[in-house]
């Protein structure tokens, strides 16, 4: 029985400590813009990996240069993304303009939890990244790249933030492509529904067939048609991607 307790106890400490390690903290809060790929630019027959935001690898160097020690650069890390703004952004305007301001985590992370964070990525970001390394490679970004190419620009690229009422919010040109993606998916029954609903959608747009009702088409206006723009192929493989990966 008391080395039952004493197990338990363990692996109770080794959970807290795993939950309060910054990899563990920057993974929950911030590799889903700053590390995962969400597409392939394949301009001048060279592929680089796009993200929602700046690769956390050249951030860090960038930010390592622009700092004279461990204790300045935890100290921009902890304070930006307390209260980011686009006077300390790193990247400057051009970067705003096309991540958008980084919503704050003020309030979500706790003083101990940032400093972790921020000495994760000081001392030991990459160092246990190989194992799991994938390449992005033109076969397995097809369909990615047919959002990217068609409908990223309004769907997921910010163009601005909102900062009404104390939190930022992005701001973009057409409803948030992982709130379309949710919505849709509560009102179908299926992902064959689900797909055929993107398919008719994209290529014959209507007010009676948004999902979003008068007031979205209002504020952005309805979309263009993507008719001849994609084969039904092409249709197809972009709905399939919008439901298993966004």
């Amino acid at each position: 029985m008391k080395f039952k307790k004493l197990l338990l106890s363990s692996l109770l400490a080794a959970t807290l400590l795993q939950a309060e390690s910054g990899e563990a903290l920057f993974n929950i809060h911030c590799s889903s813009c700053h590390s995962e790929v969400i597409g392939v630019n394949e301009s001048g027959g060279k592929l680089v990996n796009i993200y929602e935001a700046p690769y956390i690898k050249d951030l860090i160097t960038h930010l390592k240069s622009q700092t004279k020690n461990k204790t300045e650069f935890t100290s921009f890390i902890k304070d930006y993304i307390n209260l980011p703004s686009k006077r300390k952004s790193l990247y400057g305007k051009k970067a705003i303009k096309e991540f958008g301001l980084m919503p704050s985590l003020s309030g979500v992370l706790s003083d101990k939890e940032s400093t972790a964070v921020a000495n994760y990525l000081y001392d030991d970001y990459g160092k246990n990244n190989n194992k799991n390394k994938t390449t992005v490679t033109k076969k397995d970004t097809t369909k990615t790249s047919l959002f990217k190419q068609n409908c990223a620009s309004c769907h997921a690229d910010a163009i601005g933030v909102d900062e009404d009422g104390g939190k930022l919010v992005n701001i973009y040109e057409a409803p948030y492509v992982n709130d379309v993606v949710k919505k849709l998916k509560a009102e179908t029954t299926s992902k064959e529904e689900f797909i055929s609903f993107i398919k008719d959608y994209i290529n014959m747009p209507s007010k009676r067939k948004s999902l979003y009702g008068k007031k979205a088409i209002k504020e952005f206006g309805l979309m263009p048609s993507l008719s001849g723009l994609l084969t039904d192929k092409e249709s197809t493989e972009l709905a399939i991607d919008l439901y298993e990966n966004y």
